[in-house]
């Protein structure tokens, strides 16, 4: 298995390509406009994309793959939507969907296992649920109380009862707005 983050400098936005060592199928979250990175990776790894998922339902973002949404997410167009605990399979690797609303209502995150290497979780991927030093904007997509109300009572419990050893990936960078 192999990770490797993209960084988006001018925003400190992080997105991840997530892929199989075995079958050469990779997976892309949180995908950024600019795709040249994630097509030089796969290249260099000798992969495919085959799977594209987005955390949260976003502002327009290109996928030539197969789309994986939030299953409350509202989309107008194909998506497989995915549900908490749902797990999605490439090879060894093993992307459990976790629901942590509180920066939106539908947002998620991925809990990646290597099987190749045992059970347990390596690392989550939070994207926008967390930042470097920060959690999410609660505020963006409905009423700020509300949302921090539920990031505080169902995602941070939720995160903090992962164990001690999972590495945990931000979605956005120190120095991100």
């Amino acid at each position: 298995m192999w990770l490797y983050p993209i960084i988006r400098e001018e925003t400190g936005c992080a997105t991840y390509l997530v892929g199989s060592s075995l079958t050469g199928e990779c997976l892309v979250f949180d995908p950024l406009w600019d795709i040249a990175p994630y097509l030089a990776l796969a290249s260099k790894k000798l992969a495919r994309i085959t799977h594209v998922v987005d955390s949260h339902f976003h502002a327009d973002h290109v996928s030539g793959a197969r789309l994986f949404l939030p299953g409350r997410a509202e989309a107008h167009y194909e998506t497989h939507k995915l549900e908490d605990g749902e797990r999605l399979r490439l090879g060894e690797v093993e992307a459990e969907v976790l629901h942590m609303p509180g920066h939106r209502p539908e947002q998620i995150n991925l809990l990646i296992r290597d099987l190749s290497r045992g059970a347990e979780p390596w690392c989550l991927l939070t994207a926008d649920f967390l930042m470097v030093g920060d959690i999410a904007r609660p505020d963006l997509a409905q009423d700020g109380r509300q949302g921090a109300a539920v990031l505080f009572a169902e995602s941070i419990p939720r995160l903090r009862a992962l164990p001690d050893y999972v590495e945990v990936y931000p979605g956005h960078l120190a120095g991100s707005t």
